[in-house]
């Protein structure tokens, strides 16, 4: 087996700033150890409030959710006894009245259905606010709390993948918890790290962006296409200029870096799962990879995981190519994390244990977590009022989570019919 590293990059900007990370050629043993699966448990653990399965007495609906999709909107509720029906009020401006819903920007209402329910032609981009009542007959009940989403075309080729996933949970693994994740791979937290050394304590959690995703991709089947393994990617482009022609915002106090690894073997298969696990253990073991793994200068990812045919010291190698793009831009913050049932039981999220369909709803703007389980949602600094439904769940999920000048790891973890949340 083949395993290489690239000297990582790091640019950060205030006025324009270039600092040199430095950083060393990583881990080139040909027989690398088994993966470790283990993981360190959350800071924080408790068992999560849910909505009763029972309907409730007639009344206003309740656990109303609005999951976003492509020109549509599904929105689901909780059943009312005796209600025979339900009447959805939507508009494009909040605080919605169904008595008034026509004076309200496309303000329009739908009669007599049943949860769940899919609105169709919808704008992607707009934000729509939506209520729900109860009809028994010739009464209805009051109106449902509002919530409000934004119908969205994003691909689901643009979603990160399993195997991305996975990188970036090691990744917050090792920011959760800087001393442990160097015991685990037999290093000093320090070693080969020149001038300030790495505090042992917790870093925020890094959150996926997927412009930056799309600019990792980029580079990553490049470096494979073009048999060339740099952080100067295609017409001479640097790091920063992959991720600001993939979309990626630069604003305000900035900061970004790069790294980059492949592994490959001679044959015609390769298990993308255990290059995972070694693109992340070669990268941590590296100095100047580490301090871009653990620094607190960015606040969101881009991992961009390829595989394919890799000509290098004249044999073509069989390969999983891997780039990380880190970056920091303004000054907002992210609620990120994963939803998946534990079903190996190790503790941490694996390939293919990621629940889909599941919608995250703060403070009444519901978001759609992506097919592979993982999600991020911008957020200010304040305290929200998080609930967590799909039927993968069953009952929805309560919670309250504070946002207090950083990220906030936020995971919804099923074991059998339990439902657990692990934050920090």
């Amino acid at each position: 087996m083949m395993i290489k590293f690239c000297p990582p990059l790091m640019l950060c900007a205030c006025v324009s700033l270039l600092v040199a990370c430095g950083g060393s050629s990583g881990d080139d043993d040909d027989s690398p150890g088994n993966p470790s699966s283990s993981s360190t448990s959350s800071s924080s653990s408790s068992a999560n409030s849910s909505s009763s399965s029972q309907p409730s007495e007639f009344g206003a609906p309740q656990n109303l959710s609005a999951a976003p999709g492509n020109a549509s909107v599904t929105l689901d509720w909780g059943a009312v006894s005796s209600a025979d029906s339900y009447h959805i009020y939507y508009a494009t401006e909040p605080n919605i009245q169904p008595d008034n819903i026509a004076a309200y920007d496309n303000g329009t209402w739908i009669e007599d259905v049943t949860p769940p329910y899919q609105i169709t032609e919808l704008t992607n981009g707009t934000t729509y606010y939506f209520v729900v009542t109860a009809v028994d007959g010739d009464m209805e009940s009051d109106p449902s709390a509002e919530v409000s989403t934004t119908p969205s075309a994003v691909d689901i080729t643009r979603q990160p993948t399993v195997y991305e996933v996975l990188v970036l949970e090691l990744v917050n693994r090792a920011r959760f918890d800087p001393e442990a994740e160097a015991d685990r791979y037999d290093i000093d937290l320090n070693e080969g790290i020149n001038g300030d050394p790495i505090s042992s304590a917790r870093k925020p959690p890094l959150a996926f962006n997927l412009e930056l995703i799309e600019a990792a991709r980029v580079h990553s089947e490049w470096m494979l296409d073009a048999d060339v393994f740099s952080h100067t990617g295609e017409g001479g482009s640097s790091p920063t200029q992959r991720m600001d022609e993939a979309g990626y915002n630069f604003s305000g106090s900035w900061s970004s870096g790069e790294n980059i690894s492949w592994s490959g073997n001679s044959g015609s298969n390769i298990n993308l799962t255990d290059a995972a696990y070694n693109h992340h253990r070669g990268l941590f073991r590296s100095s100047g990879h580490r301090l871009n793994i653990l620094s607190t200068g960015f606040r969101e990812i881009g991992i961009g995981h390829k595989d394919g045919y890799f000509l290098a010291d004249g044999t073509n190698w069989r390969a999983s190519m891997l780039t990380e793009n880190f970056a920091r831009s303004g000054s907002g913050y992210f609620l990120t994390g994963v939803v998946y049932e534990d079903t190996d039981e190790d503790g941490m999220y694996s390939v293919n244990e990621g629940l889909s369909g599941i919608t995250l709803t703060v403070d009444g703007s519901s978001h759609a977590v992506f097919e592979t389980g993982a999600y991020t949602v911008p957020l200010a600094n304040g305290v929200y009022d998080i609930t967590v439904s799909g039927e993968a769940l069953g009952s929805p999920v309560n919670y309250t989570v504070e946002v207090d000048g950083a990220n906030v790891k936020f995971d919804v973890i099923k074991s059998g019919s339990a439902v657990d949340i692990n934050t920090w």
